[in-house]
């Protein structure tokens, strides 16, 4: 696994660099390299530290994190109509980021707290209780994106601590109901809800981006115009058409598979989808082997945290998902995102490696 996420940390410098080439100096490529050697240091530490610790401090942690999130909204950086960063000077802290790995700590110590599973639907309901406040802070932001992937997050948790399937399905399909009928109340009936306008438009366009190519829809079409002409073996490192042309806004963060497609084609973009197939097995394997239930969680959410976001950002690229600025993992240029998936990677390896180490 460890080979895995270098192999995507060092595929990240080229393509990060042409879909910035017009940055000049190489200014995107120099910060993507100082964030790859935080981001190790950071997997190293998650190795070594003890994650029962962790879990035993994660009320703190969260608390913290929370602070951090009321913070923003008098001290942020506002950039996109959105405000979710905290300027240190030499780097941009992004709390909503931060509270995915939060989210996996504390949800472990509840879940490790019980005698059972959580089975009920009542039981469930409450088990979500704690995230209400975190992600109404994040909503504010706003960001839905992220606000999603906490509450999947908790919800492929609750399946590591056994809940069931049918439970949680049960629970999914409740929730989407409810989402349909708000949506239907907000578009067709008119009735005023807490919902930004950009969600709905977003919705639309990601689904539907011909509706309109030249606004709304432009992102997505070009993308899909990106990563349908690198054919089969791609147009080369630093030479796709749309990429230099600039076609695609935000392509070295959320559009970055839109590069892959183009500049390796449908070979390199199998290798590239193997290699994340890859980091989740691996994960899998770490939380179905651990030695405790701490570990088994903890694997657990990270597996679930980079499986969502990988389908999700993949899919929006190809106009099969919602654009969310849900960042690709390892590939996509971000400060606090990319220290925060190396942390936890460096903890999954800790569940796996502490293993091996009780058995011999």
């Amino acid at each position: 696994m460890l080979s895995a996420v270098l192999f995507l940390e060092i595929l990240s410098l080229p393509l990060i660099d042409s879909a910035t080439h017009s940055a000049g100096a190489h200014y995107y490529l120099k910060k993507q390299l100082v964030l790859i050697a935080v981001s190790l240091l950071m997997m190293g530490l998650g190795t070594f530290i003890d994650y029962r610790d962790l879990v035993w401090l994660s009320p703190w942690i969260l608390g913290i994190n929370v602070l951090l999130l009321v913070a923003v909204f008098f001290v942020g950086r506002t950039a996109g109509g959105s405000t979710r960063w905290i300027p240190l000077g030499f780097f941009d802290l992004q709390p909503s980021e931060l509270f995915k790995l939060t989210a996996i700590l504390f949800a472990a110590r509840i879940l490790c707290s019980r005698d059972g599973p959580v089975d009920s639907i009542w039981s469930i309901i409450l088990f979500y209780g704690w995230l209400v406040i975190p992600a109404f802070l994040i909503l504010k932001q706003p960001d839905l994106g992220t606000t999603l992937v906490i509450l999947v997050i908790a919800t492929g948790m609750l399946y590591f601590a056994g809940t069931s399937a049918r439970s949680i399905l049960t629970l999914v399909a409740l929730g989407g109901i409810i989402l349909g009928i708000l949506l239907w109340l907000y578009v067709y009936a008119g009735v005023p809800l807490p919902i930004e306008e950009h969600w709905i438009d977003r919705l639309v366009s990601g689904f539907n981006p011909e509706k309109d190519p030249l606004g709304k829809g432009y992102q997505v079409l070009q993308s899909k115009i990106a990563i349908g002409s690198g054919t089969v073996w791609g147009k080369g490192l630093g030479k796709g058409t749309q990429n230099r042309l600039d076609f695609i806004p935000h392509q070295e963060t959320d559009f970055i598979f839109s590069v892959v497609g183009e500049e390796l084609g449908f070979v390199g973009t199998m290798i590239v989808l193997g290699v994340y197939v890859l980091i989740l097995c691996r994960c899998l394997i770490a939380a179905f082997t651990s030695a405790d239930k701490e570990g088994t969680l903890i694997a657990g959410g990270v597996m679930t945290m980079l499986l969502f976001q990988s389908l999700v950002n993949i899919g929006m690229t190809m106009g099969i998902m919602p654009v969310t600025g849900i960042p690709l993992p390892f590939l996509s240029y971000g400060g606090t995102a990319s220290v925060v998936n190396a942390f936890a990677i460096g903890l999954v390896l800790n569940v796996s490696w502490k293993r091996h180490k009780i058995l011999f």
